[in-house]
């Protein structure tokens, strides 16, 4: 028998996810299984569902008992009453029932995918904060062995004053660049562990990849995303949801707002009934049935909107994934080989005495632009994609 200090078998699964690097999939596991942000979010969908799915039961019958004594003796009256228009619009109830409970499940699966968007972007913009960092060390290292051949050679007399605080100017920018890079770092790392519900000590141990997913070997196509533009999207089917729930409750309302009805069933020394009408003098529910049309008109219009920001968000959302992915591939194509290529011919004209060693070491420096922007070309593509993927399920409004 397992003692109760001893941990639960998904604590030594994410324990276990922690001790390799972690991708993307197992981020969203450990996010779905331990974030406290995500079992809120379930619990008060949970709520809701319940309390739309009461609205489709008929009312509790109220029972009354009456015990008096008087001089004429002891009398005893019992009264059994239950609403009538409960039973007989239990039908229509029942439906605005089912449509509220449909668009909560729709809201559950939207917030859902909200959240696991917002880990994967999370990790995304981690993983590209540790590389950054890491090639911020280099150029650091490279700056000081810069800066103290430059001091070595002002003591020897072959270098000016000038030429070496030019070469230690480079080494402290290397260095503020690498400060700024460890508390991105630092930010992106716990923000992600804040996702993910990790602790301090958790996130102390999270290895993350050395790097980002090389760039897939072709983008998503154009008809793929026209196809996605569904019923089955989430804020479809929620804005869907909402307007049926709306038509059912004008259909209740248009009854319930004329008059109600209570039968009691008495119980003395005779048995009998009793009716209980509501007549409608001072209010005949026009107002209501007007609220009930205006709200079924305001469903329609939403879900009629749903349906162009729907359209119109996947276009948008597409233009930036293709934009971000040809960006990418440019960097990595052309920009970076081009770079290479011009850094070795340097190296070739050091070697052969051509170039002295800071002109070596200039070209290095102007390879350091290069390398970063591809980091970050990489980056925005696969935050693009992230959001073009939440974009397919369903959740229109992403900022870009």
């Amino acid at each position: 028998m397992r003692s109760v200090a001893a941990p639960s078998d998904e604590a030594v699964e994410i324990g276990q996810l922690l001790t390799a690097p972690l991708d993307r999939e197992s981020a969203l596991r450990i996010a779905l299984a331990q974030s406290p942000a995500m079992r809120r979010l379930l619990a008060l969908h949970e709520s809701e569902l319940n309390s739309a799915a009461m609205a489709g039961r008929i009312a509790n019958p109220s029972f009354s008992y009456e015990r008096l004594r008087s001089s004429e003796g002891l009398d005893i009256e019992r009264w059994l009453a239950f609403g009538v228009f409960d039973v007989l619009t239990l039908p229509q109830r029942r439906r605005v029932a089912a449509a509220d409970i449909e668009a909560g499940r729709a809201q559950l699966a939207t917030d859902v995918l909200e959240q696991m968007t917002a880990v994967r972007r999370s990790w995304v913009e981690a993983v590209a904060a540790g590389e950054k960092r890491r090639y911020a060390e280099r150029v650091l290292a490279s700056a000081e062995a810069s800066a103290e051949l430059a001091v070595r050679m002002e003591a020897a007399g072959n270098f000016n004053l000038l030429e070496r605080a030019r070469q230690q100017s480079y080494q402290a920018d290397a260095r503020s660049r690498l400060i700024v890079a460890r508390q991105h770092e630092l930010a992106a790392r716990e923000s992600l562990g804040r996702l993910l519900g990790l602790d301090g000590d958790q996130i102390r141990v999270l290895k993350l990849p050395p790097r980002l997913p090389d760039l897939p070997t072709a983008p998503i196509s154009a008809p793929d995303i026209a196809r996605a533009l569904t019923a089955t999207r989430l804020d479809l089917r929620l804005a869907n949801a909402k307007w049926r729930s709306a038509a059912a409750a004008y259909g209740l309302t248009r009854v319930t707002s004329l008059t109600d009805v209570t039968l009691s069933l008495r119980e003395q020394e005779t048995r009998g009934f009793e009716v209980e009408l509501a007549l409608p003098v001072f209010d005949a529910g026009d107002l209501q049935r007007g609220a009930g049309r205006a709200q079924l008109r305001a469903a329609a219009a939403e879900l009629e909107q749903t349906a162009l920001v729907a359209s119109s968000d996947l276009r948008v959302g597409y233009g930036a994934y293709r934009s971000a992915y040809d960006d990418a591939v440019h960097h990595r194509d052309v920009l970076v080989p081009l770079r290479k290529a011009m850094s070795e011919e340097t190296l070739l004209r050091y070697n052969g005495m051509l170039l002295g060693v800071f002109e070596l070491l200039s070209d290095a420096r102007e390879q350091v632009d290069t390398v970063i922007a591809a980091i970050e070309a990489s980056e925005r593509y696969w935050l693009a994609e992230a959001d073009l993927q939440a974009s397919l399920l369903g959740r229109p409004g992403v900022e870009r």
